[in-house]
């Protein structure tokens, strides 16, 4: 959490996991935990309409929250526990005893709620204060923190932090579903919520990628901290010119995308390839970045996004698997500048989606060089790396603890990177989009996006109507 003049801290607690977890006491890294270790913390918020008064809100509505975090823990202890990698070990952990606990913190903001759910561009150095800090040492990191802040009389919000080398977002949205429904039920643990499954031999590693991985992580045996240390200030230097802005992409702007990309198609006479609507938003939003930050982008750019592994291994994994399943996917290193030009959108789909068409290959072709490659950037200085955050198969909007869906959803941790997320919009089945740029950017963008759908509205109406 960010110190600042808008927000006053009214408690910082402890909460523990109710007795009766069945749960091991402690769980060794996986190949595919170990790959996210060197990547920063995930910072999510959930933005919550709440009109009551707010002492309404501090005698019932936070008592329950509390109530309901403990008995969730229950089922996933490990989320109260620590990642270890003491000098001594050769594989770090993570474990959690009867002692241990979630660090909470209750705040209240009198910064204007409604304007931290817009959609419009917002100063992103707000949103840093409503998200916690995960306490970090030499040998022990925190896994899970979590902050409620109050707008009275207009909503709350819960950010939470977790360590990306214990859980993805299928694992986050898991917890926070189960939470949301105990939340809700009047603390009641129902059947029909899905136990998490914690045994790791169910992952198999017959390439020997583990001893790659910790070969490659060695330098930051017992020295936990420097990983944190690496990651810098949330948005490579002075935070101060840097806005917030999330955009939408409908459905109907889908289909134009897609009828955009097979006039391309035809003109350069070229088959098609895999085309999703992730591959389409994210190529159309690659082409107004790219143009927006001009000649501050380097010469070449990459993009990587995660990609599920749960039903591409070979073999069966619980849906409810406990930890990090999901690998890592990069494009080709693409010219900026020929994504700038008119046929930008057509090279950009082209290369989005023949990497996801190659993972039928096999999803950990060249995975061992997947550790080694997130330090080292390719070509040097010359390439730029855009990590995409999120996915549109877990939607956070249905995490509803009692309130109603959430109004707003922010993925703010990406901005470490300089990158985007992408997730399942609130209302139409759309697409939102969310990045922080600088403030002359980040105008660009907004014009090259919103006049290129009118421009592909004008478009399809004259050639496919």
């Amino acid at each position: 959490m960010e110190e600042s003049n808008s927000l006053k801290v009214l408690e910082q607690c402890r909460i523990s996991p109710s007795p009766c977890s069945l749960a091991p006491k402690s769980l060794p890294l996986t190949f595919l935990d170990l790959l996210w270790l060197t990547c920063p913390n995930v910072q999510h918020i959930l933005f919550y309409n709440y009109t009551q008064p707010s002492a309404h809100f501090t005698h019932h509505v936070l008592p329950t929250i509390k109530h309901s975090l403990s008995l969730a823990l229950s089922r996933f202890p490990f989320l109260s526990g620590h990642l270890s990698w003491p000098p001594h070990s050769n594989n770090p952990s993570i474990t959690y005893t009867n002692t241990d606990s979630v660090a909470v913190t209750v705040a209240q903001s009198a910064l204007n709620f409604r304007h931290h759910v817009a959609d419009y561009a917002r100063d992103a150095l707000q949103f840093h204060s409503l998200v916690p800090h995960l306490p970090c040492s030499q040998t022990d990191s925190s896994v899970f923190s979590l902050q409620v802040t109050l707008f009275p009389n207009t909503g709350f919000s819960i950010g939470f932090a977790i360590n990306h080398g214990v859980a993805d977002g299928s694992t986050a949205h898991q917890f926070l579903s189960y939470w949301a429904e105990i939340c809700k039920s009047d603390y009641c643990r129902s059947s029909k919520l899905p136990e998490p499954f914690y045994d790791r031999s169910v992952i198999r590693d017959p390439d020997g990628l583990e001893q790659i991985y910790l070969e490659d992580l060695k330098q930051f045996r017992g020295s936990l901290k420097s990983l944190r240390a690496r990651e810098g200030s949330p948005f490579g230097g002075s935070s101060e010119d840097f806005v917030r802005e999330t955009f939408v992409v409908t459905k109907t702007h889908v289909q134009r995308l897609e009828h955009w990309l097979s006039k391309l198609l035809q003109e350069k006479n070229m088959s098609k390839f895999y085309a999703s609507t992730f591959v389409l938003v994210l190529a159309y939003a690659l082409v107004c970045l790219v143009k927006a930050r001009g000649e501050e982008m380097k010469k070449k750019v990459q993009i990587g996004f995660a990609t599920g592994c749960r039903t591409r291994l070979g073999y069966p994994i619980p849906k409810t698997y406990f930890g990090n399943c999901i690998g890592v996917c990069w494009t080709r290193a693409m010219e900026s500048e020929s994504i700038r030009e008119r046929d930008g959108f057509l090279w950009a789909s082209e290369a989005i989606g023949t990497s996801i068409s190659d993972l039928e290959h096999g999803v950990l072709r060249g995975a061992e060089k997947w550790v080694k490659n997130s330090v080292v950037v390719p070509d040097g200085e010359s390439t730029e790396r855009v990590m995409i955050a999120g996915t549109l198969k877990l939607n956070f909007y249905d995490v509803d603890f009692g309130f109603g869906r959430p109004r707003k959803s922010e993925v703010i941790s990406n901005e470490k990177k300089g990158g985007i997320s992408l997730s399942e919009s609130r209302d139409d089945g759309g697409v939102e989009i969310g990045l922080a740029l600088k403030k002359h950017a980040m105008a660009q963008f907004s014009s090259l996006f919103v006049n290129g759908l009118k421009a592909l509205d004008e478009l399809v109406s004259t050639h496919f109507m």
